[in-house]
C-alpha cells in the first residue's frame, strides 16, 4: 500500500510508489480532499513502474519555494 507522507511545515501530500495505472484514481482522491484549492500536481518516475504523486496548495507551494529561498543562501 503507498506511503503518505507530509513534507515539512506544509500538508502537501507526497504518495509513493504508486504504480501507473493508479495514478488518476490518487490524483481524484486529493482533488476531491482538496477541493478547489488544489494549485499544482506532480508525477515523478521514481523506478521501474512506480510513481510519486504530490498535490499542492497554492499555500502550500509558497511555503515550499520559500523554504527553498532562504535555505539556499
Amino acid at each position: 500500500m503507498p506511503e503518505v507522507a507530509a513534507k515539512g511545515s506544509a500538508t502537501a501530500e507526497q504518495i509513493e510508489g504508486i504504480p501507473l495505472f493508479l495514478i488518476p484514481k490518487i490524483i481524484s482522491e486529493q482533488i476531491r480532499k482538496k477541493q478547489k484549492s488544489v494549485f499544482l500536481i506532480t508525477v515523478e518516475r521514481k523506478f521501474m513502474h512506480q510513481y510519486t504523486v504530490i498535490v499542492e496548495t497554492r499555500d502550500e507551494y509558497d511555503q515550499r519555494v520559500n523554504a527553498g529561498e532562504h535555505g539556499s543562501s
